[in-house]
């Protein structure tokens, strides 16, 4: 992963990272993305239900200027589910951060995923999405 924080949240970033409690990866895509738009991803598998820890990095560059929004779905006959990160949540304050995470339930079952995404102008984002299991 490659998040950009400021400095005085080191050691609140490292918690998030997956490097000490994450270890076990179920999900990785590397996409690029430009402008605004729906993209299917690879389905996702699980094999137990559980909480997964999901993390994104939704810019590789500071400034962060373009980010409108960004949605990652998981969508199953019996279960759905959404993450996001907002340009206005994110942006509460005013330091630069390009990474997003956070615990969600999941069934065990295949989802399909789906990524939606809206950026300001033209340049080409590029996104980390990770998924992770404690087990």
């Amino acid at each position: 992963m490659g998040p950009i924080e400021p400095d005085r949240y080191f050691w609140e970033m490292i918690g998030r990272l997956p490097f000490l409690e994450f270890h076990y990866p179920v999900y990785s895509k590397n996409i690029q993305v430009t402008g605004s738009g729906t993209m299917s991803l690879p389905a996702l598998y699980l094999p137990k239900p559980d909480r997964y820890w999901i993390c994104v990095t939704y810019q590789d560059h500071l400034p962060i200027d373009s980010l409108k929004i960004i949605d990652l779905y998981w969508t199953n006959p019996s279960d759905s589910g959404y993450f996001e990160a907002n340009a206005n949540y994110l942006h509460g304050d005013e330091d630069p951060e390009t990474y997003e995470s956070e615990w969600k339930d999941f069934g065990a079952s295949h989802y399909n995923m789906t990524l939606d995404y809206n950026y300001s102008g033209t340049d080409v984002q590029n996104l980390q999405i990770r998924i992770y299991s404690k087990t």
